[in-house]
Order: structure tokens, then C-alpha cells, then sequence
């Protein structure tokens, strides 16, 4: 004869039926919590917890997986890992570089988080004529890959190790009370609502390891040694960021990248007979991800039968795992993915405060004199420059822009020399009038505060 339970809930009329939601609920918090998964050490290793939303996350990166049966199975379209877990893909500000004065009218992900970092800073007021204050942010960069005596065939890659947190530790209470309460369905003899909740744990962990076991790499792009100082500004509105640096350096914040890694499992599919005329051999199929994706599918399905089959005892077991799952789950989702990018980007540079400065301009005149100023290397023409900033061709800003030019020239002679050519002359006077010459006489006076700011700047500059 069957063992009786040692005890027995008597619910009379009423029904507990949680396999209704059993899969969907808590599926976007779930997904959230994953794709920091990569961020953190020892986090792939923390997912043995009975985590609501498989299906969810089955269908989501069950799309990783390549091939023609993982496709059909998780239709959608393929991504490389990086910009599956939103570690690519954004779309950096414009870029004009100071010596050539080429433009990027699109720059990488990596400059996009540099631009959001810059403009979390609040910066130095900067005393003067105030209409529309703009943020000029200066970083000096530091050297971020070992210098070659010539460029490598393949691009230059390192790997970025996963921080330390101990708020990886809470994950023991999900997991305890996933374990405990599926001891306690079997200590009732509910082997429905024992298997369901051993499943979750099995499937959510397997994923949370499979998932997790990519590596995380920092991707440069190569430059000569004999390459000229990379300097040049990413603009976005009234935000601008000045880089300073060697040309390596600078274009791997342009179009460097994160990508993530995953050790190919089967390492290739050359059956040709599978492939379409002049179809590649697919490499990298993530099988392994394909699998845990498709466990947890199964797993709703599985929770769709046996749950209802289970006792109340084991069902109000099997919510309690899951609401002590969906509460860390929650918590991990309250983690901003990109403002880890935004710490972590500058970390990989070699950041530090020391190596940033960050100020806030009264005027557009005065931001474009004082990023020309600052970007100003031997043979530098800033005309182009300072076109992407005001490009208005009326006669005051054409006489504006002609002695801000002169002043550009001679900025390394006297104080008084520099001063002397922000004068309006008096037939200058004459021509604009009142109003014109009022307002000349404004824009020459914020050229005067940009060259001062300047004049200051540059002593940093010269510091390590």
C-alpha cells in the first residue's frame, strides 16, 4: 500500500491552480536578471533556484543558438552574443577628428557609454555670459593595449575580468528556499509538486551555467606605431567630449567593442548536404544554449500537467519557491546593465578621475574656442571645426570667426597679443552699428573667456 502523508491539508471547494502562470509570470524580471550575468564573478554558478518565467526565457535565448533546427525551434533573428545581452549595438555620437577633420556622423557602442558617463558629470560653472550652458568634458587617454613594434594580423583583444560583489550572495535565499521547499513536498509524499520544483532548479541552473560561460573581452583596432595623436571630439547637442591621445587609444573608444565568447560546442557543422549552394559552414552554434532553452521549455509544460495533479500543501510549496525566486530576480533586475558598461568602459581604459575634466561653458562661442584651443596640434586648421559648431555665415560671425583664427595662430605669444586681437577696430564699429556690434562684441568677449580657461587647461595637460 501507498505511504500516507504525514499530514494532510483539507481544502474543501477550494482549488489552487498555479500552472496557469506557472511559466509566465515574473518572465521579464528573469530576463533582466541574465543579461548582467556576464558582469559578475561567480554568477553562472548561482542559479540553482526554482526561477519563474521559463518560458520566457527559454524563447528569448533560445535565439542564440544556430542552425536550421535551433532556428525553426526559436525562430527570430541571429545576433552575435554581445548585442543579445545589450553589450553592442548602440549607436555612438558624431565624431570629428582635429588634425585630418574627417567625420564619423555614427561612432561604436563604446562611445555611446563614454558620452552617457560624460554626461552624468556636473562640471566646473565656468563664470561668464550665460545663454545656453554647454559641457565640455577633456579626458586624457591612457595607453589601453600593449604598444607593438609593428600592427598585428589579428585585432588586438583582452580579456575583462568579471567584478567581485557580495550582493551575489543573496542568491543563497532563493536557493535555500527552493531546496527546502522541495524537501518538504517529498517529506509530504507530493511527488508532483517534488519533481516540478527539482525541474526548475535543475533547468535554471543548468541555463544560468550554460549562459553564463561566455567570456566577456575588450576588442581594439589596430595602428601603426608611427601613428600621429588621435585627438578629436564626439559631440552630442550640447555635450562634448574632447580625447586626447594616441590614435590607437582614441580609435578603440570609435569602433572598438565588448564581445562576448562562447567555447563552440559541436565545433563545426560541415555537412555539406545541409548547407545551400555557396552557404559558409556554420561554426558556433551554441548547441548548449539551444538545449538548456529547450528544458525550459519542457519545464512549463511539465508544470502544466503534474502541478495541478499536487497536493495544496505542494502547490502553496511550489508558489513559495517560486515568489522567494521572482523577489531576487527582481532585485538583480534593479541593476542598470548600462551603467555597468559606463564603470567598467572606463576602468578598461585605465580612467581615473585625475584623467578627466569636466566644465560647463555659458555659451556655444565659448565651448567651440575652447575645444579648438585644447585640440590645437602642429598644423592644426580649425576652420572645419568650428564650422561643425556654428556653421552661421553672416558678416558678424564671418569677422568672428576670422579673428578667433588669429587668435589660434599666435595662442602660444602673450596674454595682452591674444587679447589685442578680440578688439573690435573702429571701423568694425562703424559697419555693424548698435545692434550688430553689440552683439560681436558679446561673442568676442566669450572667446576671451574660452582662452582663458585654456591657458589654464593646459598644465594639466602636461601632467601624467
Amino acid at each position: 500500500m501507498p505511504s500516507e502523508p504525514p499530514f494532510e491539508i483539507h481544502p474543501g471547494n477550494f482549488s489552487l491552480n498555479v500552472s496557469g502562470v506557472a511559466g509566465f509570470f515574473g518572465g521579464d524580471e528573469a530576463i533582466s536578471a541574465i543579461q548582467t550575468i556576464h558582469h559578475y564573478k561567480g554568477r553562472k554558478f548561482l542559479g540553482w533556484y526554482n526561477s519563474p518565467g521559463s518560458w520566457n526565457i527559454g524563447k528569448k535565448f533560445g535565439k542564440l543558438a544556430k542552425s536550421r533546427f535551433w532556428d525553426g525551434l526559436f525562430p527570430g533573428p541571429d545576433e552575435e552574443p554581445a548585442k543579445f545581452f545589450e553589450l553592442d549595438g548602440k549607436q555612438g555620437p558624431k565624431y570629428v577628428a582635429s588634425r585630418s577633420g574627417s567625420i564619423l556622423e555614427y561612432t561604436g557602442h563604446l562611445a555611446y557609454l563614454i558620452m552617457q558617463k560624460s554626461k552624468e558629470e556636473l562640471g566646473y560653472q565656468v563664470e561668464g555670459r550665460v545663454t545656453k550652458r554647454n559641457k565640455v568634458i577633456i579626458i586624457k587617454m591612457q595607453q589601453v593595449f600593449e604598444p607593438k613594434d609593428k600592427p598585428p594580423k589579428e585585432q588586438l583583444v583582452r580579456d575583462i575580468t568579471p567584478r567581485s560583489r557580495l550582493h551575489t550572495l543573496v542568491a543563497i535565499l532563493p536557493i535555500a528556499v527552493s531546496f527546502t521547499t522541495c524537501a518538504l513536498c517529498g517529506w509530504a509524499n507530493d511527488w508532483f509538486c517534488f519533481s516540478m520544483i527539482l525541474l526548475g532548479i535543475i533547468s535554471s541552473g543548468m541555463s544560468s551555467l550554460v549562459i553564463g560561460s561566455a567570456r566577456l573581452k575588450l576588442q581594439g583596432v589596430n595602428s601603426a606605431p608611427t601613428a600621429l595623436p588621435g585627438d578629436g571630439m564626439l559631440m552630442d547637442g550640447d555635450d562634448i567630449v574632447l580625447l586626447l591621445g594616441k590614435e590607437g587609444d582614441v580609435a578603440t573608444i570609435m569602433r572598438g567593442k565588448f564581445i562576448l565568447e562562447y567555447d563552440p560546442w559541436p565545433v563545426k557543422n560541415e555537412h555539406a548536404e545541409f548547407r545551400r549552394p555557396g552557404e559558409e559552414p556554420v561554426t558556433d552554434e551554441y548547441t548548449a544554449i539551444g538545449l538548456c532553452s529547450l528544458l525550459l521549455v519542457i519545464q512549463l509544460l511539465g508544470q502544466l500537467l503534474l502541478i495541478p495533479q499536487g497536493t495544496l500543501f505542494g502547490q502553496i510549496m511550489f508558489l513559495s519557491s517560486f515568489a522567494a525566486s521572482w523577489v531576487y530576480n527582481l532585485y538583480l533586475s534593479s541593476i542598470d546593465n548600462e551603467y555597468i558598461q559606463e564603470d567598467m568602459i572606463l576602468e578598461e581604459l585605465g580612467l581615473e578621475e585625475k584623467h578627466i575634466l569636466t566644465y560647463s561653458l555659458g555659451t556655444r562661442t565659448t565651448a567651440a574656442v575652447f575645444a579648438c584651443l585644447m585640440l590645437q596640434p602642429p598644423g592644426f586648421k580649425p576652420e572645419r571645426i568650428i564650422c561643425n559648431f556654428i556653421p552661421n555665415d553672416t558678416p558678424v560671425w564671418i569677422t568672428w570667426r576670422k579673428k578667433v583664427l588669429e587668435v589660434m595662430k599666435t595662442r602660444n605669444g602673450s596674454r595682452d597679443a591674444c587679447y589685442s586681437l578680440l578688439q573690435m577696430s573702429s571701423e568694425e564699429e562703424r559697419d555693424f552699428g548698435v545692434g550688430k556690434g553689440k552683439l560681436l562684441k558679446d561673442l568676442l568677449q566669450d572667446a576671451e573667456t574660452a582662452y582663458d580657461l585654456a591657458m589654464e587647461v593646459q598644465g594639466w595637460l602636461k601632467e601624467k
